[in-house]
C-alpha cells in the first residue's frame, strides 16, 4: 500500500516550520466506528487501526505560498475587463484548507458559495469559518487565493472548498464533477503518494475531472531549492548510500525548531524489494532525527518512504545519511524534499510533485508581478521535467501581489500565481464560451510570453509568462471575433460535456 503525504510549501525567506496536520489514517470502510471524517470508500482515523487491519497514512498539509492587483495588470486583464469579459458565466471553485479563524473574512470576496468536503463525503455542508478541526487550518491562505481569481475574474461564480487530506480531495472531485464547475484552482502539493512520474492516486482524481470537463490549475510548488535526486550507490561498501559523496546528503536547516524531510525511492509498485533507513546529524555529529520504517510487503501498510522530524539547535549543514537494510539489485532511484531550509546542492530539476506532474493538470510557476516580462522564474519555483516526460509546469504567473488578505505585494509563491492564471482561465471562457476548460487552457499557452522567443517548452515557465493578448479597437463583448484572438473555438466538438450557457460572456462593463 501507499503512505501517502500531503505537503504544502512554505514561504522561501522564512526557515520556520508551519504547523502540520495531526497523522490521520485511512482504512477501507467508511463505517469505522469513530471516524473523523468519510468518503464514499473508506474513514479516516486519528490512530491507526488494530494491528491486523490494512491502513493508509493520510497526507500531511502544507501551503505553496504565503503572505492582486498588479496580476489584473501585467496579464492585460484590465484590458479585457474594458471590453466586458469578466469571468461572467464561468465556475471557479477555490480548494484550500485556510478558511478558519479570526483572521479569515470570507466577507471581503462577496458573494460566494462554501462547501465543507471533510465533515461529510458529499461536501454540501457550508463551511463553518469560525470552527477549525486542526491548528492548521487557521490562517487566510484560502482566502487570499480566493481573492486572486476575484481580482482577476470578478464576475466568476466563486466557489470556496475546504480540502486538507487526499479524502477530502476525493470527495471534493466528485462535488465539482457533480456541480458542473468549469475551474479548480489549488495551490497544494501533495508529496509522497508516487514517485512524482504521473501514477498513484491523483491520476484516478485528474483522470476523473478530465472525464467530467473540470480542468485543474495547481500550483508547480515552491521546493526548487529543496530538491535532490541520484540513482542509489556505495562504492565503498559501507551500507550507506553515497549521496553527494561523503555518504550523506547535505541539508542547510535553521536552528530552533522541527523541520520534516522526506526521503522515496522509485518502488511504489514493488514495496518491500529494498528497505532503507533515514538518520539526519547536526553541525557537530550528534543525530537529531531518524526514521526506522519497516518497509515490508506483507505487513499492515508498506511505502518506499522514510519521512523523519528533525529537531534543530543551530543554524548550519545537517547530514542526512540513507542506509540500507535491504536494496534491489539496481535501477534504484533516491529522491529527497525537505519541507523548509534546502538542500546545499539542490537539483530544481524534478521538483514538482502531485498533482502537478499529472498532464491533465494545468501546472504553473511563478515570476515576480514587478518586472514580469523580463523577471526570471521565481528562484524557489519548482521546475521540470516529470519523470514521465511530461512537459511541466504548462506555464507561469504572477505573484507578489497586492491582496486583501496580506496587503500591498504581500501575496507570493506559486500559491498566488495560481488563481491568478485560473482566473485568467475564467476571461478566456468568458470570451469564448464554446471552449472546454481544457482548450482554454491551451489557448493561454499559446499566448504565453516566452522571453527567449524561442517557442520551445522550459523547465521553468513552461510555455511562458500568462499574458492576454491586447483586444483590438472595437472589439467588444459578444461581437465578431475581430480581434485576432485565434479561432480554436470555431470548432465544435460534441463530446464530452460542452462549457457554453446563455450567461457566459457578454458583459458589457464601463471601466
Amino acid at each position: 500500500m501507499w503512505w501517502i503525504a500531503l505537503s504544502l510549501a512554505l514561504e522561501p525567506f522564512d526557515a520556520a516550520e508551519p504547523a502540520a496536520m495531526p497523522p490521520l489514517f485511512r482504512v477501507a470502510d467508511p463505517t469505522w466506528p469513530g471516524a473523523v471524517a468519510t468518503t464514499p470508500d473508506a474513514a479516516l482515523l486519528e490512530a491507526p487501526p488494530p494491528p491486523g487491519v490494512p491502513y493508509q497514512q493520510e497526507p500531511d498539509v502544507r501551503l505553496d505560498g504565503w503572505p492582486a492587483i498588479q496580476a489584473v495588470e501585467v496579464m492585460n486583464a484590465d484590458l479585457w475587463h474594458a471590453h466586458g469579459w469578466t469571468g461572467a458565466g464561468v465556475k471557479v471553485a477555490v480548494f484550500d484548507l485556510g478558511w478558519f479563524g479570526a483572521e479569515a473574512d470570507v466577507d471581503v470576496l462577496g458573494d460566494v458559495e462554501t462547501a465543507d468536503c471533510f465533515l461529510h463525503a458529499s461536501c454540501e455542508l457550508a463551511m463553518d469559518t469560525l470552527r477549525a478541526r486542526y491548528p492548521i487550518e487557521e490562517g487566510q491562505h484560502g482566502v487570499a487565493c480566493a481573492h486572486a481569481v476575484r481580482s482577476v475574474a470578478p464576475d466568476a461564480e466563486l466557489h470556496l472548498v475546504r480540502v486538507n487530506a487526499l479524502a477530502s480531495l476525493e470527495n471534493a472531485v466528485t462535488w465539482a464533477v457533480r456541480n458542473e464547475i468549469d475551474v479548480i484552482s489549488m495551490s497544494m502539493s501533495f508529496f509522497n503518494a508516487s514517485f512524482y512520474d504521473g501514477t498513484g492516486p491523483y491520476a484516478d482524481l485528474l483522470a476523473e475531472l478530465g472525464a467530467g470537463g473540470v480542468q485543474l490549475v495547481s500550483s508547480a510548488g515552491n521546493s526548487a531549492r529543496q530538491h535532490w535526486q541520484a540513482p542509489w550507490r556505495d562504492l565503498d561498501l559501507d551500507g550507506r548510500f553515497d549521496g553527494d559523496g561523503d555518504n550523506a546528503v547535505l541539508l542547510e536547516l535553521a536552528g530552533g525548531g522541527r523541520r520534516t524531510v522526506y526521503v522515496t525511492w522509485s518502488e511504489f509498485g514493488s514495496c518491500g524489494d529494498s528497505d532503507l533507513d533515514v538518520v539526519v546529524l547536526d553541525p557537530d555529529g550528534f543525530i537529531v532525527g531518524r526514521s526506522f520504517t519497516e518497509q515490508s510487503a506483507d505487513g499492515d501498510t508498506c511505502s518506499p518512504v522514510e519521512r523523519v522530524g528533525v529537531n534543530t539547535t543551530v543554524d548550519g549543514v545537517y547530514r542526512l545519511e540513507v542506509v540500507a537494510k535491504r536494496v534491489a539489485p539496481a535501477g534504484l532511484l533516491v529522491d529527497v524534499m525537505t519541507q523548509s531550509g534546502a538542500v546545499v546542492n539542490a537539483m530544481p530539476a524534478g521538483s514538482i510533485v502531485d498533482p502537478g506532474v499529472h498532464p491533465g493538470t494545468f501546472t504553473v510557476g511563478a515570476v515576480d508581478a514587478e518586472g514580469y516580462l523580463t523577471n526570471p522564474v521565481e528562484g524557489f519555483s519548482s521546475q521540470g521535467p516529470v519523470r514521465s516526460g511530461a512537459l511541466k509546469p504548462d506555464v507561469a504567473g504572477p505573484d507578489g501581489l497586492d491582496s486583501a488578505v496580506f496587503g500591498q505585494r504581500g501575496f507570493f509563491g506559486t500559491s498566488a500565481s495560481t488563481p491568478a492564471v485560473a482566473g485568467a482561465l475564467a476571461l478566456v471562457l468568458s470570451r469564448y464560451p464554446e471552449l472546454t476548460p481544457a482548450e482554454g487552457a491551451k489557448r493561454l499557452q499559446t499566448w504565453a510570453w516566452n522571453p527567449e522567443r524561442s517557442g520551445a517548452w522550459d523547465p521553468a515557465w513552461g510555455a511562458g509568462k500568462v499574458r492576454l493578448p491586447e483586444p483590438l479597437e472595437g472589439s467588444w463583448g459578444c461581437a465578431r471575433d475581430r480581434d485576432g484572438l485565434g479561432g480554436v473555438g470555431l470548432l465544435l466538438l460534441w463530446w464530452g460535456r460542452r462549457r457554453a450557457n446563455a450567461t457566459r460572456g457578454c458583459t458589457a462593463r464601463a471601466t
